[in-house]
């Protein structure tokens, strides 16, 4: 995982270059666990989708950033949608994520 230092420097030369506007930072550089419920700016990024900041864009340097696991990844890319928000990354567009999620969600619903 690049260092804290690298990451913020990529999201904000990605962020100039896509005409993003950050309002709001997220850091989940130490949290234990592979689950999105062990990553509190995770968490506090979902819970101000719903009710606090009105954004569009989650950037995150790497996606392994949101979780090491591609099922997690695809869930939270799934809430995100559900708001109307996507996830994007200097390593993979949102329409990456949002074609993987479905894909992943078309075979769990054949198991």
């Amino acid at each position: 995982m690049p260092s804290a230092e690298d990451q913020h420097e990529t999201l904000r030369a990605f962020a100039e270059e896509e005409g993003h506007e950050v309002v709001a930072h997220y850091e989940d550089l130490n949290a234990p666990g592979l689950l999105l419920y062990h990553r509190p700016g995770l968490k506090a990024a979902i819970n101000n989708i719903k009710e606090e900041e009105d954004w569009e864009v989650l950037l995150v340097a790497h996606p392994r950033c949101v979780s090491d696991t591609e099922s997690a990844v695809h869930e939270f890319v799934h809430k995100l949608s559900l708001y109307n928000n996507r996830l994007e990354s200097p390593v993979r567009p949102w329409e990456s994520f949002l074609s993987a999620m479905k894909e992943y969600r078309r075979e769990m619903s054949r198991r």
